[in-house]
Parts: structure tokens; sequence; C-alpha cells
């Protein structure tokens, strides 16, 4: 799959710049879950368990959805200078906190896209998979899993189904996010503009894509057999030679890890949304005067 491929070949021209701005956004986000669990410690001590709990909860979602927005907006630019042969360097992932207009287009083209993707599949699952979705939703409202009736630990009628359909919702709005977020980081296009572009080139290249997951998955599961390999040699180390040896072997894996999945999930959305929408030649991209539907 050429998606795929030239993802993994990603930063060939300039892999310093690349793995730099990765590198650094891994970091950020790691800042900021260990900057996220303080604030919920000092709810937590302030505010009770229940109310910490909700509070936590929304303080996360929102601080993750906009610093995960403006590192994608900077690295989508950092990923498009490397690869049409700019000049440019590591720093460029975090263009798009000097870019705010484009930052809050892509945070309310990530709300508008979770909202139409949770429609979609609680009306897809509410018609094809019924017994799945009201199982779903008694196993999610269960206050005491000690009380659980075991009747309720069988798979309903339908699960097999449900799960089909939500791999298959996830794929389109995997396509619609990607094909968007570069639509506004890259070309200027507003929040309702880039939903119309993903959708319309979503459903344009159906086949590849399924073609793209099933590629996806086998490689999952190659790369799952080798993490877990690597997570066997280092716990026997850890064994031998003590905890601290794990943390010192355990963490950096880790992170090579997330960098990787960071390089590699944001490559394939780059040449997805660049063999539909950007052209087959390396000439920079314009960008539009953007508006908010446009």
């Amino acid at each position: 799959m050429d998606w795929l491929k030239n993802a993994i070949n990603l930063g060939r021209g300039n892999p310093r710049a690349l793995f730099g701005g990765a590198a650094l956004a891994v970091v950020a986000m790691v800042a900021l879950m260990f900057g996220l669990g303080i604030v919920q410690g000092l709810l937590l001590a302030g505010m009770g368990s229940a109310g910490a709990m909700v509070a936590g909860m929304a303080v996360t979602m929102v601080a993750v959805v906009v610093v995960i927005s403006m590192l994608l907006v900077g690295f989508l630019r950092l990923v498009d200078d490397v690869e049409n042969g700019r000049p440019t360097s590591a720093g460029r992932v975090f263009a798009g906190f000097g870019d705010l207009g484009a930052s809050l287009r892509v945070i309310g083209f990530t709300l508008v896209l979770t909202l139409l993707q949770y429609a979609v599949l609680g009306l897809l699952l509410a018609v094809l998979a019924r017994d799945a979705l009201g199982w779903y939703a008694r196993m999610m409202t269960m206050s005491d899993p000690t009380t659980m009736d075991p009747a309720m630990l069988a798979l309903p009628d339908g699960i097999a189904l449900a799960m089909v359909v939500t791999v298959v919702v996830g794929l389109v709005m995997y396509a619609v996010q990607a094909i968007g977020a570069c639509q506004i980081a890259l070309k200027g296009r507003g929040v309702f503009g880039s939903v119309g572009d993903g959708l319309s080139g979503t459903f344009r290249n159906l086949l590849p894509l399924v073609v793209l997951l099933l590629v996806v998955i086998a490689a999952a599961i190659a790369v799952a057999i080798v993490a877990g390999i690597l997570a066997l040699v280092v716990g026997m180390l850890a064994k031998l030679a003590g905890a601290w040896l794990g943390l010192v072997l355990g963490v950096p894996l880790y992170l090579a890890f997330m960098l990787v999945l960071w390089v590699v999930g944001i490559g394939i959305a780059y040449h997805l949304w660049r063999d539909i929408c950007g052209g087959a030649d390396d000439a920079p991209l314009p960008v539009e005067a953007a508006s908010v539907g446009a």
C-alpha cells in the first residue's frame, strides 16, 4: 500500500527535523499528561471523589484536544516542508501554537467529527445490532461489578456485527479526519468545508482504505508480537537486576514506540490527503483565506 509505504519512508529527506519534531511532540504530550495528573490530584483533594472525577475528566478532555490539535497543525506543516524539500526544523512542530486560527478550526473540526461519528455509530448499531448496543449500555451503567448478574457476561446476539460496524465507521472517520485536518492546516480550509472534503475523498476511496486497514491490522499483529517479546525480555532482566532496570529499558522503548506511532500515523494521514487532495507535484501548497465554514 503506497500510503503506508510512504509513511514508513517519511522524513528520508530530513530525518533530523522530522523525528526531532516528533520527539518534541511526544515529550510535550508526556509533560501534559503529567501536569494533568497533578491537576486531578489537586481537584480530588479539594472537591471530593465524585466532583473531582467529573472535573478531572472535563479538564483532561479539553486540554488533550487543544494541545494535540495545535501539535497536529505544526507537525503536518513540518511533514509537508520535509516532503517538499523546503528548509525546516524540529521546532516547526509548535507552529500551531502561533496560528491560533488554524488550531481553533482543527479543534472545531474534531468536535464536529466526533459528534458525527457518535451519531452515525449509534444510529447504525440501534438498527443493525440493537441487542449489542443495549448490552453495552447496561455494562457501562453497572455501578457495582461484584453484583453483576453472571448472565450479563454472555455476549449478546449481534456483537460480531457491532464490531464490524464500529471498525468500518472508525475507518471512515479516520480518513475524513486525515483529509480534513490536512485541508485546514495546509490549505487554510474552514471546518465545514473540510468535513465535506473529507467525506467526499473518503467515499471515493473506500476500497483502497479497506485494503489499507487490512495491511495495518497485519502490521499491528506483527508489532504486537515483537512488543510482547521485548516486554518479556525486559521483565526477565528486571527480575534479575531489579525494577530500576525495567524502568531504564522500558521507558525509552515505550517513548520510541510512541514516536514511531506518531510519525507513521500522521504520515499515512498526510499521504492519504496528498494523494486525494494535494496533487502530485512538489510545489509549496497555497493557503486560502480561511473562514469557519468555507
